[in-house]
């Protein structure tokens, strides 16, 4: 029986979540740390006061119960940097958001607001960081507009994040044959939900809340751009120049350094390479399928070390779950694996306890002898899912190519943009392996991304009982 889309609605209220754990560790070794300014510079006050609010692009629970949100994310580390204690005060709207921040009662507001918003008694950060556009959201069963213009019938529903703003008074002047109704749910996944269960026809909503939602909404599609995109920016109080310019450094650098890329990474890194129709049959084998398997992939996870959900995923995409799928190359198993890697392992590739251990611990070997200790997760994770499904060797051909061209070799994102390169035989022809289609990774991780992150939501994750002694 295919899960309930309501439930779907439900467990999705959160954004993308990628390796929370690890992500946490990398805040905390990486996060641009350094030596607090003197004291003259900073906030008399050592708790930095934020202003956010539950939203997928900003802040919220993820399925393990830490705290998750690309906002969150950045206005931490920034906290961590300047050796201040963060004090987070969620609020159901921007505009009490920024009541409280005339009011004093908040340091900053970190809740994506753009730039073209900021109002009087405010000043902004100016790094652009990330920036997002307004989408017009339809059922792709259904006529889809490429204007306003064109929609039928007059009436479009609008994210409650936007009703307020400024370009929207002037887009609601523009079209004055439009019924624009501000959304009630206040909670754009839910908005998102409606237009895909055809309660709404069209929605009006932010491009990165969508793209950070997609997954889960495989029955809403993008009909066109409303609205270009506009740089976010954190607001503060029009007499805190001293914190808004620490902060303004803070994003500037991390831009310009290229961190920032493994943050939004995170969050936006992997497209769309699964089909709705795709995850839905995913979703209903997660229910009919995986139940016979959990217990083999969580043993898996106690035994190497590999989370059970993302081996789960992993065996998804190799064979959806098929313990006897075998391909055109020979791979086999649930796992799809080689016949020499079988021999290593000993593995009976048709055995589903001996393929899911099997590939769990090639896997695991990837990860901790195959590529350099110095790589920090995620990244490790996913260079080393590109090494399973194409070799670690092509692997590393596209890390020198990456480091030649000046990008990080360490950094999946920029990995990513040099892997496919390897198909040219000019290029090829540096390495012994010769050329491949190494595009075909890169889909690979970003399916195997995909997959997991709905298994995320779906799934508890595996705590082992403590043995006895």
């Amino acid at each position: 029986m295919p899960i309930p889309r309501i439930l779907l609605s439900i467990v999705c209220a959160a954004a993308l979540l990628l390796l929370p754990v690890v992500w946490t560790q990398w805040l905390e070794t990486r996060g641009v740390m350094e030596s607090p300014p003197p004291a003259a510079s900073r906030d008399a006050s050592p708790t930095l006061r934020v202003a956010v609010m539950v939203h997928p692009t900003v802040y919220y629970e993820d399925p393990n119960g830490g705290t998750a949100g690309l906002e969150y994310d950045l206005i931490s580390a920034f906290a961590q940097t300047r050796r201040m204690s963060l004090a987070v005060k969620p609020f159901a709207s921007i505009v009490a958001a920024r009541q409280a921040l005339a009011a004093g009662d908040v340091d900053v507001v970190a809740m994506g607001v753009t730039a073209d918003a900021v109002g009087p008694g405010e000043i902004a950060t100016r790094a652009r960081y990330h920036e997002s556009g307004w989408v017009l959201l339809n059922s792709p069963q259904k006529f889809t507009p490429r204007s306003l213009a064109e929609i039928k019938p007059k009436e479009v529903t609008v994210s409650a994040r936007l009703f307020a703003h400024p370009k929207f008074t002037e887009l609601r002047r523009r079209n004055p044959g439009i019924a624009f109704i501000e959304d009630a749910r206040n909670d754009d996944e839910s908005l998102i939900t409606a237009v895909g269960d055809d309660e709404v026809q069209y929605a009006l909503l932010e491009d990165d809340t969508f793209e950070a939602s997609r997954h889960f909404h495989y029955d809403a599609q993008r009909a066109f751009v409303v609205q270009p995109p506009s740089p976010r920016v954190w607001l503060f109080a029009s007499q805190a120049h001293a914190l808004r310019d620490e902060a303004n450094a803070f994003l500037t650098r991390i831009t310009r350094d290229g961190q920032i890329t493994r943050v939004l990474d995170r969050y936006f890194g992997f497209p769309m390479k699964v089909k709705g129709g795709d995850i839905e049959v995913f979703t209903e084998r997660v229910n009919t399928v995986l139940p016979r398997y959990r217990n083999l992939f969580q043993q898996a996870q106690e035994n190497y070390g590999i989370e059970w959900r993302l081996l789960a995923a992993v065996a998804y995409q190799e064979s959806h779950w098929q313990v006897d799928a075998t391909s055109e190359t020979g791979v086999r198993g649930i796992m799809q694996i080689t016949e020499d890697t079988a021999k290593r392992y000993s593995v009976d590739r048709l055995d589903p306890r001996s393929s899911i251990l099997g590939g769990a611990r090639y896997l695991a070997e990837l990860k901790r002898d195959g590529l350099a200790a110095r790589i920090q997760e995620p990244d490790k994770t996913w260079l080393a899912l590109a090494a399973y499904n194409i070799g670690l060797g092509h692997v590393e051909n596209a890390r020198i190519l990456t480091q030649r061209a000046k990008k990080n070799p360490d950094a999946w994102p920029d990995v990513r943009r040099h892997l496919p390169l390897l198909i040219k035989p000019e290029v090829a022809a540096q390495f012994k392996q010769g050329p491949c289609r190494c595009g075909m990774p890169v889909e690979y991780v970003e399916s195997v991304r995909a997959y997991y992150d709905v298994l995320l939501r779906l799934e508890a994750p595996y705590q082992p009982r403590l043995r006895a002694r």
